[in-house]
Formats: structure tokens, sequence, C-alpha cells
């Protein structure tokens, strides 16, 4: 017990927020362990190490550990204090005064020296000497190898014996060949006792999450679903595919984040990477993987590395099984998890051939047992995954989890246990009250901690309120409350900015409630990423931005230079940023409960629902290479031409330029057609005006092409190939473009197909318009899409009904014959692409996935 008692732990925490200057924090720390692992004195030490990005993961960090000695190494900026990030992963200064009142409270835990690694860090090391005996701070910049230089001789004399002083000397001395020996300043403070008290007028950083999921790193404050934890633990170790499946709100990405991955890790044998699907699923999958296969990458190489593995994943040049496979090689057999998370976004934000194709990867990748996947997904998409046969069979043999609301006393650990660890206390019977409030919906956790978060802002005395529960509107209202108080203080402007991005990020319910989705930066205007950027931020939390990470040239520093080679540890330039920067809602709760944004979705629902329709009839068309045949047209080009009239400004350049150049064939179409009728019409007037003597003179010229053509023309008309007939006598025609008058013989084989023709292949019987016609590849069969939900097939030869297929429930926007003729496919407003037996007009299949109308369908070749 005495030698355990003798043990110091050091605490290295490392912050390298994304938007300062690149720091060698992975060298320094290396380098101090390695030291600390040859040192004489090696056993007297243990050494800790946690990157502490956000204000709660520093204070998280030295909860859990319980250290004698906290380094910090990162950025610092004088008065304004060291540099972090808040929970919107935006950067933000934890002044003098809040790191004082920690270390008020960690002094007492036993925190016996502080380093503070950083420029101008002075100031914060002079305010928490007043409670801790030894600090060192920096007063002016620090050179990122200059600061390197100091820290490692300052712990390998640790390791050697020395004391904190000889140590805080000899970090000096290896600082000289930078010119650097007089920036670290030590503080000393002979110090008898520290105070039990607390400043009553410092509050203790947030431990609740507010509309954010639990992380890993927020493990240590995550209380009431030990239970179901447990249990998703025990499953992990006995199937290969686990989905965690349940409401909105119900902590799904909580209990996989913070449970589970951290038990899996105490465990040794494991490698977890995680990914949400987005709209390029196979790239983020690559992402996850290549992170594990080469951890050393830069954000450069990773970008890049996992780009082309994407591209071979999805080619199926490479299979996840084999990358797995190669993973666990390199880190001897160890256990592979993935984690995808929030894996609707594959149902929202992807076709359904990507859908089935990525499902495929990862169900052949379970199967070969190379990997563990946990899934978390929300229960009205369950529905989506059972339709495909491959993934229903997958869930009938692996038993998903499901998840629902959380019992009363395991919302009572969630309120209570946090602010009992860092000894705040709630008033009596206010957790009854707020447990009263919460009720049993599923849905409810995420307001739950949005009201505990509002809650810890106005305690007194470190006690929770009730009166301010009631000033915050209790848990239903305090999101709603909060939205609407964030909104209120917006002119007038910038108030209608905000409708404008709002309802960007609602896709609107048919048939299901309305979800959030992301948004990219030109779908909320480019005009109103200003506002965006004010309500994603620490005041607002409204929104969350994000977006692909794309390296740049370092960004201007703050005194306006740009950063050098070797970064000061008191700059706040970066080295990369967002190439298409996206938005959404914090939480789907937000939605649910704030009354103006449900006036706002309601007010433009009937846009909204065209729109995201518009983008899939988009999305075809690009996808299909441009083709005129994804174009819209008919009704739908008409109704889109009417909101591009009235909505302009709220569609995007590329769905702008969709409807533009659907107009413009469209117009082709229409001169095309008038060309021609006006031709013929224009051959039939003609003749009554030619005399005998001009026919004559025609006649000894018009002869050649043209009457071979015509004799061709009645041949095929005595062979009842009419049609055909029809085209060669247009082709005959051609000479009547030249001022010369036609050959008799021509005229008469044109009069014939123009009046013949046109009589007997009139097709009649649809009930309402018909929106798309298509023939079969030889030409013997035209098949017809009506609004009138039905298609009927038609015999060229005669002009009769062959069958009337009618399996849709929705107008038929789209047919299309497969290129040997025997299967038809068509495209419904129902929704469906259905595939139709030709021969017997049976509907042999039924394809589903798309949200909204499907506008066109096409075969490959």
């Amino acid at each position: 017990m005495n030698n355990q008692a003798r043990v110091k732990t050091i605490l290295l925490l490392a912050a390298n927020p994304r938007d300062t200057s690149k720091l060698q924090l992975d060298v320094e720390v290396r380098e101090i362990d390695e030291g600390l692992q040859r040192a004489k004195k090696r056993k007297q030490f243990k050494l800790e190490q946690k990157w502490a990005v956000r204000s709660r993961d520093f204070y998280r960090a030295i909860l859990d550990t319980q250290p004698q000695i906290v380094h910090f190494s990162g950025h610092g900026a004088a008065e304004d204090g060291i540099v972090l990030e808040n929970e919107m992963k935006q950067m933000v200064y934890v002044q003098a005064d809040a790191l004082a009142s920690m270390f008020k409270l960690f002094a007492r835990k036993g925190v016996e020296c502080v380093v503070l690694n950083a420029c101008y860090s002075e100031v914060q090391a002079e305010a928490i000497s007043q409670y801790v005996k030894y600090v060192i701070g920096m007063n002016k910049a620090v050179g990122d190898e200059a600061a390197i230089a100091f820290a490692v001789a300052f712990y390998d004399a640790l390791g050697a014996g020395l004391d904190i002083e000889d140590a805080y000397e000899l970090g000096k001395s290896q600082m000289m060949a930078f010119m650097e020996h007089q920036t670290p300043v030590l503080k000393k403070n002979e110090l008898t006792d520290v105070s039990t008290t607390f400043e009553t007028d410092v509050i203790p950083p947030n431990p609740y999450q507010g509309l954010s999921a639990f992380g890993e790193e927020d493990a240590a404050f995550f209380f009431g679903r030990e239970t179901f934890v447990n249990e998703l633990l025990q499953t992990i170790r006995k199937q290969p595919l686990v989905g965690v499946i349940g409401p909105s709100g119900s902590g799904k990405s909580s209990v996989v984040f913070a449970g589970l991955i951290p038990q899996l890790r105490s465990e040794g044998n494991w490698l977890i990477s995680s990914f949400r699907p987005g709209n390029q699923p196979f790239y983020q999958l690559a992402c996850a993987l290549v992170r594990l296969l080469e951890p050393e990458l830069s954000e450069t190489g990773l970008l890049r590395e996992a780009a082309g593995l994407a591209g071979d994943m999805q080619q199926g040049r490479i299979t996840l099984q084999q990358v797995a496979y190669s993973i666990k090689e390199r880190n001897g057999g160890k256990r592979l998890l993935l984690v995808a998370d929030q894996f609707e976004e594959l149902y929202t934000l992807c076709q359904k051939e990507e859908q089935e194709g990525f499902a495929d990867a990862m169900l052949a990748a379970i199967s070969q047992e190379n990997l563990t996947l946990v899934f978390t997904l929300r229960a009205d998409f369950y529905s989506y995954v059972l339709s495909y046969r491959p993934f229903r069979d997958a869930l009938q043999q692996f038993t998903p989890q499901l998840l629902s609301s959380m019992k009363r006393e395991e919302l009572e650990d969630a309120i209570a246990l946090p602010a009992q660890k860092l000894e705040v206390q709630l008033e009596a019977q206010l957790t009854q009250r707020i447990l009263d409030d919460v009720g049993q919906e599923p849905g409810n956790l995420p307001l739950l901690e949005f009201a505990l978060t509002r809650l810890w802002e106005k305690q007194e005395n470190r006690v929770l309120t009730h009166q301010a529960y009631d000033e915050i509107g209790g848990v239903k209202k305090a999101i709603a409350n909060h939205a609407e108080e964030v909104y209120q203080q917006l002119n007038e402007s910038q108030q209608k900015q905000a409708e404008r991005i709002f309802v960007q990020l609602v896709r609107p319910g048919e048939g299901t409630e309305d979800t959030r989705r992301i948004a990219t930066r030109a779908e909320v205007g480019e005009d109103n990423w200003g506002l965006v950027s004010y309500l994603a931020g620490y005041q607002a939390r409204l929104v969350v931005t994000g977006g692909d990470l794309t390296p740049l040239p370092p960004f201007p520093s703050r005194e306006g230079g740009i950063e050098s080679p070797s970064p000061r540890r008191g700059g706040v330039g970066g080295e990369v940023s967002f190439a298409q920067d996206t938005v959404e809602v914090v939480h789907e709760a937000l939605i649910r409960e704030w009354e103006t944004l449900r006036k706002w979705i309601n007010a433009n629902r009937e846009f909204r629902t065209w729109q995201e329709r518009l983008k899939v009839g988009l999305r075809e068309w690009k996808n299909n290479n441009h083709d005129s045949g994804a174009l819209l047209r008919g009704v739908p080009l008409t109704v889109a031409e009417d909101w591009l009239h009235k909505r302009t400004e709220e569609m995007t350049q590329e769905e702008r330029d969709f409807i533009q150049v659907s107009v413009r064939q469209r117009k082709r179409r229409q001169q095309f057609l008038v060309f021609g009728l006006s031709g013929v019409f224009a051959v039939i007037s003609g003749l009554g005006g030619f005399s005998w003597l001009q026919w004559r003179q025609a006649q000894q010229i018009q002869i050649g092409q043209s009457e071979a053509l015509a004799n061709y023309s009645t041949e095929l008309w005595n062979q009842d190939k009419k049609f055909d007939a029809f085209i060669e006598a247009l082709r005959s025609a051609k000479p009547l473009r030249s001022k010369d008058n036609p050959p008799l013989q021509v005229v008469a084989t044109l009069l014939n197909a123009v009046y013949n023709v046109k009589e007997r292949n009139r097709l009649q019987g649809h009930s309402s318009g018909v929106s798309s016609v298509a023939f079969s590849p030889d030409g013997k069969t035209l098949a017809s899409g009506s609004d009138d939900n039905t298609i009927k097939l038609w015999d060229v030869a005669t002009g009769k009904i062959s069958q009337t297929l009618t399996r849709h429930s929705s107008g038929v926007s789209s047919v299309a014959f497969s290129p040997d003729g025997k299967t038809l496919a068509s495209g419904s407003d129902d929704n469906t692409i259905k595939l139709w037996d030709v021969a017997t007009g049976k509907h042999s299949q039924t394809l589903t996935g798309h949200s909204s109308g499907v506008w066109s369908v096409a075969f490959s070749p």
C-alpha cells in the first residue's frame, strides 16, 4: 500500500482544435512517454494521455485519472485563455477564473503541479497558483519545437528523481538553443491547506449533453442505460450483426458510443471505428477503414486513400471482408467493430441501387466473420430495411436490440448522478417534478438533457432550483422557448432568412413524420450562411454545421499574417476548410416542439414536397449522364415552371438549370413537330397548283432516288408495312425542298402515306392523358403509360389494344422496353417501379425505395 501511495499520475492533456494551427502534440506526448519509460524512477510515475479538445474533456479527464501532475499542451491567448472547442466544434477560450475554479476542486483531490505548455499562459498560471503549489506557464508566444524541448527535459528530470523546481530549471536550459529560455515562468505557492469551500459565483462545467448524443469521451457522465448496455455487450459477443433500433430521441447513439464502446475498449482486444452513411456510404465507410489501416496518415492522405478505396469497393474490385482481414492481420488478430450510426441516412439520402449494393457489401463481410457490425436505426425506417430480402433474412437470424423509453429510476440516475459527481445538488422534489414532466415518451430524452443543460446554467450556490426550472419552461418547452428566444433576438431581415434556412432543413413527411435533413450551403442560400454560423454558435445551438474536409493553404493568423511552417502555441490559424458546407437542425425535437417552425413547415409544405421530388428527378438526370429522356416533361414540367417563377431564390442553381434545360428540350420538340407538319402540309397544298406543263418539265428531272424511294414505299405498303411505308414516303419528298417540282409518282405515294397511315394508326383507349410511350425493339408493339393509372400495349400493325396492365395505384409517368423486348418497366407517381412480362402481361416485380414519384425509367444496354 505504501509503494502504491508513492506512485504519481501524470496526466497529459493535448488540444489542437480544428481552426488552430497544427502543432506537433503527438511528438511531444510520445517523447515524454519514451523518456519516462527509460527513467530510473519509472515505477514512481503512471502516465495517462488524453485528447482534451473540449472544456468538459479537460475536467473529466482529471476527475477520471485523479492525477498529481497535469500537463496541458496546446494554444493559449493571454487574457482570452487557453484555446479549446465547444460542443459545436467551434473554437472557444477558457479563461483564468474558470480554470482557477476547476483547480480549486482538483487541488483537494491531489493535483500538486500544473504545466501549461501554451503561449501567453502565465495569466492562467497565476490564477491557478492560488490553489496549486506549483504552476508553470509561458509569458509570451512559444515555438512548437522549443515547447517540446522544455516538456521532454522537464519529465526526464522528474523520471531521474529531481524535484519540480530542478526539473523546471533543466527544461529552461533546453530552450536556450531557441532563445526562449526566459519564456517559462514557475509560480510557487507554499500551501498548507486548500479551503473546502467553493466559489459560489463560478459555475462548474456542464455535465449534461443538451441535444447532442453522448460520445465516447462523455462515458463518465452517462447514466441510466446500464442494463441495456450490458445486454448489448453480451449480444456483441454472440452476433456479427447487431442493430440498435428505437424511436428518434431514445438515445441509440449514446448507448453505443458512451455505453458500449468504452467497455469494449477496456477489454483491449477490439479495433473500433465508426461512420455515418450520409449520401456517400461507401466513401464514409472507407474513411472509417483507412483510419484503422493507416492511423498515421495526414488528413490529406486520409481523403486520398479513402476516395480510392471507396471506388474499389463500390465497383467490387476490393471487398469489405478483404479490407477487414488486412486490418486484423496488421493488429494481431484483434476483433474488428464497425459502427454505422444513423443508418436511416442510407434510405433518405441514397438511391435504391446504392442502398442494396451497400447492404450487400456489409452482409457479405459479416458472413465471413471478419468483423462485427453495429448499426443504429430509427424505428420508423425499420420497414425500409425489411423491404430488402437479404437484409430481412439477416435480421431474422441476428436479432436486433430494441431501445425504448427509459424507466423512471433510470431517468432519475440520468438527472441526479452527473450533478452529484460534480458536487452540485438539486432542490428537494425537483428531480421528481422533472420526471413527472418527462413521462414515458421515448422522444423526450433529448428534451430532458436540453432542459438540464439550461437548468445547470441557472444554478445558485451549486444548487439547481425550482425557480430556475420555471424560468426555462420545464422539459417540454425548454427547447422551443430557447429557439423562440433566439429567433426574437433577430432583426426583421434575419427572421426572414431564418425561415428560408429552416424550411430547407426539414423533409416533409409523406405518410411519416416530418424529419430533419442535411442541407448544403447552396440549398440554404450563400447569403444566409452568416446567419447559419450564428445559429450553430455556442449561444444559439439550433443547427449543426459540417462538411467534407479538403486541404487548403494556412489560414491567416489573428495578427493578419500567415502562419509560419513552425507554428507558435498561440496562433489561431488552420490547415483545413470545408469543400462543401452542410447544415442540419440540432435535433428533430426542435421540429416537433417549436411552434414557429411548425408554422413555417405547414406554410411551405407544398413547395418543399415538390422540391424534394425535383431533387430525385435531378439526381436521376445526372446519374444518366444528362440524358434528355430523364428531363421533365408534360404536367411535371408545367408545375416546375410555375414554382421556378414563384420561388426561384429558394432553389439551387442546379435545380434551376434542370428546369430550364427541360424547357429548352420541350421547345426543341415542339419546333421539330411544327417543322415536320409544315413541310407535309406545304407539299399537299402545293400539289393543286401544278399545271400539266410544269409536271411534264419536272418529270424529265425528277427520276432516280425519289422514284426509287417511292417504289420502295409502295412495295412496303402492299406488304402491309404501312408505318415503314410512311417513313419512306417522307424520304421521297426530300427533293421538294428544291425549286424543282416532284414526280407524280412521288406525290401520289406521299398522299397515300399521309392520308391513309394517319387514319389507320390513331390509337385511342385511355381515359386520361398519356404521359409516356415506347416502341418495342422489333417495332411491333407500342406501350403507353397514362394518368388513368394503366399501361396499354398496342399492336402497331392493327392499332388495336393487345393488353391493359393495371397494377399501379397512381398515374404512370414513364415506360421502357428491355433491349430484348421481353420485359417492360414502368415508373409511377405511386413512388414505385414495376416490371412486366410483355408476352403474358403479368406483373413480375415491384421496386420500392423512392420517396416520391418516378418520372423516368430505363434499362442498361
